[in-house]
């Protein structure tokens, strides 16, 4: 007679797309949910932690039309991570050869989620679907612009990981870019680093993105890392000078901050995006003035 074997789903190495309850591995207990599942994934963990890399359970991601939850596995003793879309402020991603890092940012909680990234496949179909109940869908009286590799100052790593980013019904109003600073220009910045990674910034009319190569400080060969936040959250701009340039920072209503240092002859391209960010802040608030709280820009 064939034994009972229990799941467990700490062994399992590949994830799915959950289309309901049942599918769920059978160690999970995830309560109820009022809503229609508008996504749902499995995605697999790593308990082994294979060249001294640190281990995380299983998950389950699942999105309703107006919550984000993500389940651990129940051996990993950690509370359910569940946010209203109406709070959520900042997505961030950052992929490097082996492992993949996704961030969540609300009003008052953050959420830091490691996984791998043969399943990235998995979690670009998950975050299209949210990217298209949680960002704002309004019409934008503002000119397109193209999405061209001649754009002064984009490398084709960050050309190539927008183009990926950018969703179907995502119309581009423009874009800023700065390119990797070698170690002999960019004393001023970092000394500890041996570059600073390609950078760039762009706008939708759903959101700010902005790319990174590189993971933290370096410029990693393989590291991307990507932040989206919606227009509607961005509450100020600010440029500050330093010795041999400047930073450029976008506050977000959540009180994080994108820093992003820039040389001074490119003061003029960033001076263009400022200049559109607040045209975008303005038609917003004409677009919807009595729900959005003026902005502030420095």
């Amino acid at each position: 007679m064939k034994e009972h074997v229990t799941c467990d789903s700490r062994q399992y190495r590949f994830g799915y797309r959950l289309q309901a309850a049942s599918d769920l591995p059978g160690d999970f207990s995830i309560p109820p949910v009022a809503d229609e599942w508008l996504a749902a994934i499995f995605i697999p963990g790593d308990t082994e932690a294979l060249w001294k890399l640190p281990e995380y359970p299983p998950r389950v991601y699942i999105l309703t039309r107006e919550t984000l939850m993500v389940y651990s596995h129940p051996t990993a003793n950690s509370a359910p991570y569940v946010v209203p879309l109406r709070e959520l402020i900042e997505i961030d991603t950052e992929k490097a050869l082996l492992y993949g890092v996704i961030e969540f940012h609300a009003c008052g909680s953050s959420e830091r989620l490691r996984y791998n990234t043969l399943h990235q496949k998995h979690l670009n179909a998950f975050l299209r679907v949210l990217r298209s109940v949680w960002l704002p869908r309004h019409g934008m009286p503002l000119p397109a612009v193209a999405l061209s590799r001649t754009t002064r100052g984009m490398t084709f790593r960050c050309w190539y990981a927008l183009r990926a980013e950018l969703d179907t019904d995502e119309t581009l109003l423009g874009v800023c870019c700065r390119p990797p600073i070698l170690t002999e220009k960019k004393g001023w910045f970092h000394k500890a680093s041996p570059a600073l990674p390609a950078v760039l910034l762009a706008v939708t009319d759903h959101r700010l993105i902005a790319i990174s190569t590189g993971t933290g400080e370096t410029e990693d060969l393989y590291g991307i890392t990507v932040r989206s936040a919606a227009t509607c959250n961005l509450n100020a701009v600010a440029i500050g000078s330093l010795a041999n340039g400047f930073q450029f920072s976008l506050k977000l209503k959540n009180g994080r901050e994108w820093r992003l240092l820039f040389e001074d002859d490119q003061g003029a391209r960033v001076a263009c995006f400022r200049d559109l960010l607040e045209r975008l802040a303005l038609t917003e608030q004409e677009l919807a003035a009595d729900s959005s709280p003026a902005q502030e820009f420095i």
